[in-house]
């Protein structure tokens, strides 16, 4: 039995009994399928119930037009006015990538969006960790909740709210921007979450092929501040520096205007001023 290689247009014949290496290359697919849900209190949660009761399909999206307890950082809330907002989840199970790598799936996720929205003429960055600004307002928040097993991954719950159509925010809200804000237009939600998905869907397949440095380098490119000189503020007080990277592990890297190289984990610096 003979076995045909196709390459550039050519083939050629090996004998089956031959020992072939062919690395397996795994991709990700989003949105099928697609859960759309008028109310729910939230996606991740949903998704989460999926994960816990079923073996939920890889890709898997919920997209919600209101959520009732919106999830946001830490002990914060997603809060946004019904069918007038981007709120969904994705479901993924990459269990390839070691815990300490898990920030790597922060800056796809991170640098997806950042696509699509430049890709609609509107500039935007990434106000680390996974925050998506335009002119310095906030249009979008992430929310990865992981499992893991045996040291890596195991299943990501990935909540994405994107500021669309709604121009009036709640008052404890800081700095809120949306699409229709800037442009003066308005989007179709389930379109707009359309367009999104090849862009995410591209930026995981890096990280399912093990990128590793090409994702940080387009992450690097989006982050706001990278090598800005501004003023932060830490547990020790107040201080001028400027960013200088993002480590493996995800902690921010700030070089101070004294030559100090400081790191710092979610919430233990603040950006306060140029």
């Amino acid at each position: 039995m003979l076995i045909y290689l196709i390459n550039n247009n050519t083939k050629s014949t090996i004998s089956a009994d031959s020992i072939i290496n062919i690395p397996f290359m795994r991709t990700v697919t989003l949105g099928f399928p697609l859960i759309h849900l008028p109310s729910v209190d939230s996606t991740n949660n949903f998704a989460a119930g999926i994960l816990r009761k079923e073996n939920a399909t890889e890709g898997t999206v919920i997209l919600a037009d209101v959520q009732t307890h919106g999830k946001g950082q830490g002990d914060n809330s997603w809060l946004s006015d019904k069918g007038l907002n981007l709120l969904c989840s994705v479901i993924l199970k990459p269990d390839f990538l070691p815990a300490y790598k898990q920030f790597y799936l922060s800056m796809c996720i991170s640098a997806g969006i950042n696509d699509c929205l430049t890709d609609l003429g509107i500039r935007s960055q990434v106000k680390w960790p996974n925050d998506i600004l335009i002119k310095g307002k906030k249009v979008s928040g992430i929310l990865i909740e992981n499992t893991i097993l045996s040291q890596n991954l195991h299943t990501s719950i990935i909540g994405i709210g994107l500021n669309v159509n709604q121009v009036s925010f709640h008052p404890g809200i800081p700095n809120p921007v949306s699409l229709a804000g800037e442009t003066g237009k308005t989007y179709d939600i389930e379109q707009l979450l359309e367009k999104l998905l090849p862009f995410l869907e591209k930026r995981l397949n890096q990280l399912y092929a093990e990128d590793f440095a090409v994702i940080k380098s387009q992450y690097l490119n989006c982050l706001w501040l990278l090598n800005t000189r501004a003023a932060f503020t830490d547990q020790k007080g107040d201080f001028e520096g400027r960013i200088v990277d993002v480590a493996e592990s995800g902690e921010l890297m700030i070089l101070t205007s004294a030559g100090e190289t400081r790191m710092y984990g979610f919430k233990e610096v603040e950006f306060s001023g140029y």
